[in-house]
């Protein structure tokens, strides 16, 4: 074999084994040496494994940036409606820092955050925290968010949203109904609102931008830009808040 042919190979080898495909895709290559370049490749390959873990490390890094760039730019191109006035929210309405939250009723880990969120809250007087619905984990995710957001109408949202979270029964009409009721709502307006466009339009908005953002589980927050996936702990969300303050002094 001419040495410059199988230094091309040896080269060809090893830019595959290192994710770059195209150079052998671009490359023209007869079938016999094609077949030879498959067999280097595999040496190779056996002989460096590690090459493999590298290659599934890197792309598995690229991916990640390019779902993190996605979702600043989503959450960019969304933050007026995220952030609005009239969302539901709790804490200081003109808080230095506001915290997203998307959430799901039947999610364990939402409820372990309510209890994060409301110490965060209590130790920090200049924040507040937005609550995006977030129905995923079955039908009676999505009642009870729409039994939370008519509770919104009636200004009573956060108060719904905690014996709601606390809730240990079913989430169907009639339960939904019986905490609403301790609550002293007006339980005909909150099914005319249910039912009403604006109430369905709005659940159906959050999960629209949920999903242009990259929410794939619950819970998921938003601080600043920065989208942070899973639940973090009451450590977590202070160390996040923390950080943007201490970013958005830096930009000043």
């Amino acid at each position: 074999m001419p040495r410059t042919f199988k230094t091309t190979l040896l080269t060809t080898a090893a830019l595959i084994s290192m994710g770059s495909v195209s150079a052998f895709a671009q490359a023209s290559f007869t079938d016999a040496q094609k077949a030879e370049i498959g067999g280097i490749v595999k040496e190779y390959l056996m002989e460096n494994p590690k090459v493999i873990f590298d290659a599934a490390d890197s792309y598995r890094d690229q991916q990640e940036a390019e779902a993190r760039k996605n979702a600043e730019t989503s959450i960019k191109e969304n933050i007026e409606i995220l952030t609005s006035a009239d969302a539901p929210s709790v804490g200081n309405p003109n808080g230095d820092v506001t915290v997203v939250e998307f959430f799901d009723y039947n999610c364990g880990y939402c409820k372990k955050a309510l209890t994060d969120i409301q110490a965060v809250l209590k130790e920090d007087k200049n924040l507040r925290v937005v609550f995006k619905e977030m129905p995923i984990l079955g039908p009676t995710s999505r009642t009870a968010a729409l039994w939370a957001l008519a509770a919104h109408e009636q200004g009573k949202y956060f108060d719904y949203h905690v014996a709601l979270m606390e809730h240990r029964g079913e989430k169907n009409d009639v339960e939904l109904e019986k905490i609403a009721s301790t609550l002293g709502l007006d339980i005909a307006k909150m099914k005319t609102d249910i039912a009403s466009e604006k109430i369905v339009a709005n659940l159906d908005q959050s999960l629209e931008i949920a999903r242009k953002i990259g929410v794939s589980g619950t819970p998921a927050f938003i601080i600043g830009t920065k989208f942070i996936p899973g639940y973090i702990g009451d450590d977590g969300l202070k160390a996040a808040v923390k950080e943007q303050r201490d970013s958005a002094t830096k930009a000043e």
